[in-house]
């Protein structure tokens, strides 16, 4: 056997035995990857990055009348007192494990929507916008109740009120939500349909912004298509259809941003 071919044997031998400890190393480098994902440190670049907030409100069950404090970054001094802060939309954007006697506590690092409050907050003292999906509900009063209570249903309180001589329908919400609404000549379980969820996504849904600003936009759109406020109380007889997630968790765990609203009748 002539020497070239030996030294290609020996290549190969030290590739195989090499092979393992490269694929170790290419996933103990894909963990730490998902890990510093995860634990977000540099806070300038990720309090920016809209596609790395999640949607909170203050926990109504676990801060009750205590304090409940927002701490500044190095966790070092109180700024600010949830209590004062109950209908505020909070931004998380990363997260901080604290040990203290044996114990790890998970904080949040928050903002609010102008970025005027960015701080730390005990993970327990907020939870996470969700929606409860249209099919959960089992008749009118049931989903009113929700709309009226909810935290996630801010911008659904607005918009309903825009609509006051139209009564909030499940049936109709269920409709509104669904492919039929698109083609209401193909349905025939209205007679009529007018579906505003174009309009309103493109001027109402934001991940950034308050509740009185989009529903400003939303007015703002509708005047312009010949639905003033004057108009819309001029109509008689429609039923109102409405799901909305407004930056929150659907039955799926991702938060998304979604609005369907109409009349029918």
């Amino acid at each position: 056997m002539n020497r070239g071919m030996v030294d290609i044997k020996k290549q190969i031998k030290f590739l195989m035995l090499l092979l393992p400890s490269l694929i170790i190393g290419f996933i103990l480098n894909q963990s730490s990857t998902t890990q510093a994902a995860t634990d977000r440190s540099a806070d300038s670049y990720y309090l920016n990055d809209s596609d790395t907030w999640t949607h909170y409100f203050y926990n109504k069950r676990t801060v009750k009348s205590h304090n409940a404090y927002i701490w500044n970054l190095k966790h070092t001094k109180r700024q600010h007192n949830l209590n004062n802060y109950k209908s505020t939309d909070w931004y998380v954007y990363s997260f901080y494990n604290k040990k203290k006697d044996g114990h790890t506590y998970k904080y949040y690092k928050v903002t609010n929507y102008n970025r005027s409050i960015v701080g730390m907050v005990y993970s327990k003292y907020l939870t996470i916008s969700t929606t409860e999906p249209i099919t959960s509900f089992a008749d009118d009063s049931n989903y009113l109740n929700y709309i009226k209570t909810a935290q996630s249903q801010k911008l659904a309180r607005g918009i309903m009120k825009m609509f006051p001589n139209a009564p909030l329908s499940l049936e109709a919400s269920k409709f509104i939500a669904s492919r039929a609404a698109n083609n209401p000549a193909d349905q025939t379980t209205y007679k009529e349909v007018i579906n505003f969820s174009k309009v309103a996504y493109q001027t109402t849904v934001s991940q950034w912004g308050t509740t009185q600003s989009k529903l400003n936009k939303f007015q703002s759109k509708l005047n312009k298509i010949g639905y003033t406020q004057e108009k819309i109380n001029s109509l008689h007889g429609y039923k109102l259809g409405l799901v909305v997630y407004d930056l929150s968790e659907d039955s799926f765990g991702g938060q998304i941003v979604s609005i369907h609203i109409g009349l029918v009748k």
